[in-house]
């Protein structure tokens, strides 16, 4: 691949994670962002600076000789060497070669800076000596933490005393173990060692080992003598022919990076399944069933009130409303809590296994139409409910006959009254109200009128009961349906959508980060 279309494939890969990280930037906080943003910044302000030098650091703890490293290498004394604390009080820059690394140099912030000459083998090498990562000066720490970050190969320098302090194993080691491609280990002062530090070597590489780099070969050196030069310059030209040190720690960082976003992740999905769960328990939170039951009795009264006995009627309005008895969210703390509870675990069904933030970013998205939901709720109960208690057309004719029949019955009563009245307290004579018939007949009509007028009624207000149960039990499952129909539409716009839209996010990151690490 020609260096145009490797840079294009470089810079769409780093637009393809920052395009990752500010997505992301939404869910997770702002230090991780910036951190995020500063990592993609680092790697492509290293690589605008090419790949003609390649930049090693050799770091240590103070007395380990990596001044002495260093200074051997450059074939004069460039670091002041001893045995006082810190040695190295800044960092010093080693430029091998005729190649200007001036601006390379002002990237990395290096002042303190020496060209030396006179080995093919190391052209292009940039050395840094960094200041002791165990200094008690905290600005000395602060630099080697700078320059760790930056840099293309770490070479760090031991001796027989120091190779197992937790400060370089816990410190640097250990957090780098996923950069090992760019990690170089090195013991000096093996002179001082009757095996020329085989067994020492031996055990730092367990450890380092143990601080998850396995297989990592410790290379052992004298500065004072020059054993082992030979092969630690090989390691170095190595490096430097590749050309390709600065782009395996790009490669490292951005991985680093990119498993920051990826590993909370989780395999998230807004499944047929939670949804119908969902559904469910919003529904009974909404009281579907008894509602159900509330419409059917709601249905039936109506029908009673309106078609049973006109003179009984007035009992069955003095007793209690099934209204009264609606349930679901704002009625009663059961209703809110089941619906909490049901939302809750539908944000944690979708969220799975993935870690922070996540599962608190798919809960807040659950959540913030939670109100609006009760609200909704409450509505599509109450409204399907009283809509139950709808009068169908066939009630009229009854009803008519119901008045009819109640009339008939009182014109018989008051006909009756009115005689009795006339003719017997007032002694009028009533015969002009009565039908020519022998006296003991004119007593028929009005009392037939009167008793058929009431038995018909009363056979009636009984015989509308069966069709009215079976209406109301009618109406009492269409007001379910239509509750759940409702509780459903408003779940998928109050609860769902909005969670889709985090995994909807989670997905476009995913996919931005596997055109970050170029699975194209």
């Amino acid at each position: 691949m020609d260096q145009t279309r490797a840079d294009s494939v470089y810079n769409e890969r780093f637009d393809a994670f920052a395009d990752a990280v500010l997505l992301a930037s939404k869910y997770f906080g702002e230090e991780q962002v910036a951190s995020l943003n500063g990592i993609n910044a680092k790697i492509q302000g290293r690589l605008r600076h090419g790949t003609e030098h390649t930049v090693v650091a050799i770091a240590g703890a103070t007395g380990s000789g990596k001044s002495s490293i260093v200074n051997r290498l450059a074939g004069r004394e460039i670091s002041q060497s001893s045995v006082r604390r810190p040695t190295t009080s800044a960092t010093h820059a080693v430029v091998f070669g005729d190649e200007d690394a001036g601006p390379l140099l002002d990237w990395l912030d290096v002042a303190h800076r020496y060209g030396v000459g006179g080995n093919e083998a190391l052209n292009g090498l940039v050395l840094l000596d960094l200041p002791d990562h165990d200094s008690t000066a905290f600005e000395h720490r602060i630099e080697v933490d700078r320059l760790v970050e930056l840099v293309d190969v770490l070479v760090w320098v031991t001796d027989p005393q120091k190779y197992a302090d937790a400060a370089l194993h816990l410190g640097y080691i250990k957090p780098l173990a996923s950069h090992a491609s760019v990690l170089r280990f090195v013991l000096n002062q093996v002179d001082r060692l009757d095996d020329h530090g085989e067994a020492v070597a031996r055990d730092f590489g367990r450890l380092v080992a143990d601080d998850g780099i396995v297989g990592a070969d410790v290379l052992g050196v004298s500065a004072l003598t020059g054993a082992g030069f030979d092969g630690f310059e090989a390691m170095l030209s190595a490096a430097i022919d590749a050309r390709n040190a600065s782009l395996m720690r790009a490669e490292a960082d951005l991985s680093d990076a990119m498993a920051t976003l990826r590993e909370p992740l989780g395999p998230t999905e807004v499944s047929a399944k939670a949804n119908g769960n969902l559904i469910t328990g919003l529904a009974e939170a909404a009281g579907a069933t008894p509602a159900a039951g509330v419409a059917q009795r709601h249905h039936a009264r109506q029908g009673q009130l309106m078609m049973g006995w006109p003179f009984t009627r007035w009992l069955r309005r003095l007793g209690r409303k099934p209204l009264a008895d609606l349930p679901g969210p704002g009625r009663s703390g059961v209703g809110e809590s089941r619906a909490d509870l049901a939302i809750r675990d539908y944000a944690e069904e979708v969220a799975g296994s993935a870690s922070a933030p996540w599962p608190a970013a798919l809960r807040a998205a659950a959540f913030a139409h939670r109100d609006s939901l009760m609200e909704d709720l409450r509505s599509i109960v109450g409204r399907e409910t009283v809509s139950a208690g709808a009068r169908p057309r066939w009630w009229s004719i009854f009803a008519w006959l119901q008045r009819v029949l109640a009339v008939t019955a009182i014109t018989g009563l008051v006909w009756l009254i009115t005689v009795a009245i006339l003719g017997g307290f007032f002694r009028f004579d009533t015969e002009p109200l009565l039908p020519p018939t022998p006296e003991a007949d004119w007593i028929a009509l009005p009392s037939t009128l009167l008793i058929g007028g009431a038995v018909l009624g009363l056979i009636l207000s009984v015989l509308v009961r069966f069709p009215l149960s079976v209406g109301a039990a009618r109406r009492g499952r269409s007001a379910r349906k239509a509750i759940e129909a409702g509780v459903r539409n408003h779940a998928e716009s109050r609860v769902i959508a909005p969670v889709s839209v985090v995994v909807e996010d989670q997905t476009e990151i995913v996919r931005l980060l596997d055109t970050a690490a170029h699975k194209t």
